[in-house]
């Protein structure tokens, strides 16, 4: 008879009839980037933008996690669901464009969305200005920590240091980054995310 367990590496184990027989598989865990697409995102912005997503789902696979993109300006929406197979998910990287859902800056609505995932780890915001509405925004990132989803925050140009410190889950997931680095910055997130992890 079978016996499923989660070893002390957290990784699913089927340990078979046989003694020594132990087949492992990691866990996957799903973690969703949530990237400003509003007017302000126009340009070398939104390309870095979209390079480090790339970059980042590269790496998070590597960390034993599946890769999300939602986008957010006058509303939310799915690029793409949770993936380890980086080509589908470069495919839809490349559809992305400023304007897409709008030209606000509703964050609230992309913390909502994020709010749907029933296996969520963790989000990363990436954004250059301040929300539509702070309050909402705390508010949905609220019900998102209760969750106990980690909220990562990269803000660059307009973004408000103080309030993506409260936004993220710890002062230390919040950076406040010039346009140039916001590419470097999403693809080294993975490091947070790890470091971070309960």
């Amino acid at each position: 008879m079978a016996l499923l367990r989660l070893n002390d590496e957290g990784r699913l184990c089927l340990k078979g009839a046989v003694e020594n027989q132990v087949t492992e598989t990691p866990l996957i865990k799903d973690v969703l980037l949530l990237i400003d697409t509003s007017g302000s995102m126009t340009g070398e912005k939104l390309s870095q933008a979209k390079n480090g997503a790339i970059d980042f789902s590269r790496s998070a696979t590597r960390g034993g996690y599946a890769t999300g993109l939602a986008v957010f300006a006058d509303r939310a929406a799915m690029v793409c669901d949770p993936t380890v197979q980086s080509a589908s998910f470069e495919k839809k990287v490349a559809a992305v464009r400023v304007g897409i859902v709008g030209g606000g800056t509703n964050l609230a609505a992309g913390l909502d969305l994020a709010g749907k995932f029933k296996n969520l780890s963790a989000v990363v915001v990436v954004t250059d200005g301040q929300p539509d509405s702070c309050e909402d925004a705390l508010r949905s990132a609220s019900v998102l920590k209760r969750k106990g989803v980690e909220i990562l925050c990269i803000g660059t140009d307009d973004a408000n240091k103080a309030f993506l410190d409260q936004l993220a889950t710890r002062k230390g997931l919040a950076l406040h980054v010039s346009a140039g680095n916001i590419r470097d910055s999403i693809g080294q997130a993975t490091q947070l995310l790890l470091g971070g992890s309960r």
